[in-house]
């Protein structure tokens, strides 16, 4: 597949890794926005069943914090030909009613639909909030979503549309859940998907390396942070 996939920490895999029926690259479009996707304190708070290791969160959060100064530092012209900001979306699982009803099916499925309501006392729900790097700017969007896929019942599709948006830098959690189903969904819906592989994590390896195979198979690409950071730079017509 890319580099971003490496078969030595899974030997199994090498020969699939070089099967050109699998390796096929979308490639960048011309116009990228970056999508995070529960980038939240229920991955990172140790009090929370669904905490991360520690060598995930800090390998996927060092990652995610590059891909935002990459972002922050990629200024674009806008259709009135003014400094514009590249587009930056953090996509937030979010329940607001008390009885978890807006959690549908999920709230007896996984047992952990709570952590995500915004009346948690602790807030999982929420950006890190001792990771000031992770923090989200003014000009950026936060968008609540109550699956998965940030696409599902929310209006993503269209305000990418709107700004002209054809690519995806996608990093977040977790690998098998809303980083896959934002990938599908963002090819479902003509958006070039490329998946950060370091700025992802799961509960294993073996699922997050699995699930990056999977969706670099399918779906789009899965790429490192240099070239997910290339790609930025060559963004907007400044190539």
């Amino acid at each position: 597949m890319s580099s971003a996939i490496n078969p030595s920490f899974h030997p199994a895999y090498a020969k699939e890794c070089g099967d050109p029926s699998r390796t096929k690259r979308l490639g960048f479009g011309a116009c990228p926005a970056i999508l995070f996707v529960d980038v939240c304190e229920a991955y990172f708070a140790p009090s929370s069943p669904l905490c991360l290791s520690p060598e995930t969160v800090e390998r996927s959060s060092t990652t995610i914090a590059a891909l935002l100064r990459a972002a922050r530092k990629t200024g674009i012209t806008n259709k009135a030909g003014e400094p514009d900001d590249l587009p930056i979306i953090y996509a937030q699982t979010l329940y607001t009613h008390p009885d978890l009803r807006d959690a549908g099916l999920q709230a007896q499925k996984t047992g952990h639909a709570s952590l995500f309501s915004s009346r948690n006392p602790e807030r999982l729900s929420g950006v890190p909030h001792n990771r000031p790097a992770l923090q989200p700017a003014p000009s950026d969007l936060v968008l609540a979503k109550k699956y998965p896929s940030p696409f599902f019942g929310t209006n993503l599709a269209t305000q990418l549309t709107a700004l002209g948006v054809d690519t995806l830098v996608i990093a977040g959690y977790m690998t098998s859940g809303s980083v896959r189903a934002a990938a599908l969904d963002a090819m479902q819906a003509g958006f070039r998907a490329m998946v950060v592989a370091d700025g992802c994590g799961d509960r294993g390896e073996e699922t997050h390396w699995a699930n990056l195979m999977d969706v670099g198979a399918k779906y789009g690409d899965v790429v490192t942070l240099e070239e997910a950071d290339a790609g930025l730079k060559a963004g907007w017509g400044r190539s």
